[in-house]
C-alpha cells in the first residue's frame, strides 16, 4: 500500500509536511552555512518508526532570496510562530552545532508560554548554550580569514576555491549565520523539562568536550553525553551510521514512538 500522501508545507521552514501517521516527528535544525539537505540520510535511517522533518532556515537553496533575521530571538519567534501548528503531538528535536541553540532556544520560549515540550533534545557539537557559541565571532573576521578558518574546520570543500562566486556565497551565508550566534543572550534560562543527549565529535577543534559536559544542568530531567569518532562534522562523515543509529536508539526510549521500548 501506498505510504500516507506528502502536500507541500504550509510554513517555507519546513521542506516537506508532516504525514498524520501519528509516528514521532523529528525535527533537524542544521549547522551554521548548512541547509536541510544535511539530514536527507536521517530520514531513511529512521524510517518508518520516525519521521524526520528537516527545518529551513532562509537564505538558502530554495530559501535563497528570503533574508534571515536580524537576530537569534527574532528567528526563534518566527520558528515558534511558524512551527506550532506542527508540534501538537510527541516530537523531538535534533540540532548540529548553531542548529543545537537554534532547537534549544526554541524549546525555551515555548516553556516560557507553556506550550508542549519535545519527549527529547538531542545537541551535536555544540557548548552548552550559557556558553559563548564556538565560532560565532568569527562573523567579524575578513573573507580570507573566514574562509581558511572553516577550511581548517572542514566545513568549506576546498574545490569550492575554484569557484569564485559559489565561495563568495558560502562565505556570506555563514558570516550571516554566525551573526545569528553571536547575537544570543547567554543569560540561562530555566532549565528545560525534557531529557537532553549532547553529541560530541571526540576530534572537534571547536568544542571541547568540558564544553560538551556544561549542558549538565540544562534540564530538569537528565543529560547525558555521548562520544563518537570525528570532528565537528562527525555526523556528515566519520560516523555517520553511528550517528543515525544512536538517534534511532535515543528515540525508541520515547514511549509515544511505533515500534518503541
Amino acid at each position: 500500500m501506498p505510504g500516507p500522501a506528502r502536500t507541500a508545507p504550509g510554513t517555507p521552514y519546513l521542506t516537506s509536511s508532516p504525514t498524520d501517521s501519528g509516528r514521532l516527528r523529528l525535527f533537524c535544525f542544521h549547522h551554521s552555512g548548512g541547509s536541510a539537505a544535511a539530514f536527507s540520510a536521517l530520514r531513511g535511517a529512521l524510517a518508518p518508526h520516525v519521521e524526520v522533518l528537516a527545518v529551513q532556515l532562509p537564505g538558502r537553496e530554495t530559501r535563497l532570496r528570503h533574508p534571515l533575521p536580524t537576530s537569534m530571538a527574532d528567528l526563534v519567534t518566527e520558528l515558534d510562530e511558524h512551527l506550532d501548528p506542527y508540534l501538537t503531538g510527541p516530537y523531538a528535536c535534533y540540532g548540529h552545532s548553531m542548529g543545537a541553540l537554534v532547537a534549544h532556544d526554541l524549546i525555551a520560549r515555548r516553556q516560557a508560554r507553556g506550550a508542549l515540550p519535545p519527549v527529547r533534545l538531542i545537541a551535536g557539537a555544540c557548548r552548552a548554550p550559557q556558553l559563548p557559541a564556538a565560532f560565532a565571532a568569527e562573523h567579524m573576521e575578513s573573507d580570507d580569514h573566514l574562509v581558511r578558518s572553516m577550511l581548517d574546520i572542514g566545513g568549506l570543500s576546498p574545490e569550492l576555491l575554484r569557484y569564485p562566486d559559489w565561495l563568495q556565497s558560502a562565505v556570506s551565508l555563514n558570516r550571516g549565520d554566525l551573526r545569528l550566534c553571536a547575537s544570543r543572550d547567554t543569560t540561562e534560562v530555566e532549565a528545560l523539562p525534557c531529557p537532553i543527549d549532547v553529541f560530541h565529535g571526540m576530534a572537534d577543534p571547536l568544542v571541547h568536550e568540558r564544553d560538551a559536559l556544561a549542558w549538565a544542568g540544562r534540564s530538569t530531567v537528565s543529560c547525558r553525553l555521548h562520544r563518537f569518532s570525528g570532528g565537528h562534522f562527525f555526523f556528515l562523515r566519520e560516523s555517520r551510521a553511528a550517528f543515525a543509529d544512536r538517534i534511532a536508539a535515543l528515540l525508541r526510549e520515547a514511549p509515544d514512538v511505533v515500534g518503541g521500548a
